[in-house]
């Protein structure tokens, strides 16, 4: 199973570096560059500490939206400029360049692999996520658990406001995938197996 956190490097990554580092986990962590031009010192510090890295685009941008606004090509341009954006900043900043690429808001679109093989790039997304809703930490956290099996990937976020349930119900997720004996690895080994 794997843990994964989109939005960042933002505020919250130190302190869930710190817990996952606490339970000899690692994670991948879909940064975007826009952040990444904002806190280098703290991507650097997830690849330092043995994360996976993977893209997130550079700003976020909902390309469902855009999509709407633009039409199918003017969006695939908007992408491979995000891309393309976001991969430079991440050579530069952490010296090599990410193989994973989740798309902001799950986008996803029948050609939206070419563009992303264009960048060598593979597309993830994840079997669940909702710490971004504004539902109680309790109940989050059972739906969290309740999706806990062989190959899950869960969304988290590091980036963004207000994510002291993440940081909360983290642990209780971690225990309850140790105690199914389920490893917790990043989404390339998920991948590999």
């Amino acid at each position: 199973m794997a843990l994964t956190f989109d939005d960042g490097p933002g505020e919250w990554t130190r302190p869930v570096l710190d817990l996952l580092d606490r339970y000899g986990i690692k994670a991948t962590f879909f940064m975007n560059g826009d952040q990444v031009q904002m806190r280098p010192q703290i991507a650097k510090e997830v690849a330092k500490r043995g994360h996976e890295v993977g893209e997130h685009t550079y700003s976020h941008k909902n390309f469902y939206s855009l999509e709407k606004r633009l039409g199918v090509e003017k969006t695939k341009q908007a992408i491979q400029e995000e891309m393309s954006q976001s991969k430079e900043i991440l050579l530069k900043t952490l010296g090599f360049e990410p193989k994973l690429c989740r798309m902001p808001h799950g986008y996803l679109r029948p050609w939206l692999g070419e563009v992303a093989k264009g960048f060598n790039y593979t597309l993830v997304n994840w079997t669940f996520g909702e710490d971004w809703l504004p539902i109680p930490k309790e109940k989050m956290a059972a739906d969290y658990i309740r999706q806990i099996r062989p190959g899950a990937i869960l969304l988290f976020h590091d980036g963004g406001k207000k994510r002291n349930k993440t940081l909360e119900i983290l642990p209780l997720i971690i225990e309850e995938a140790k105690k199914k004996g389920l490893s917790l690895v990043t989404v390339s080994e998920i991948i590999a197996r």
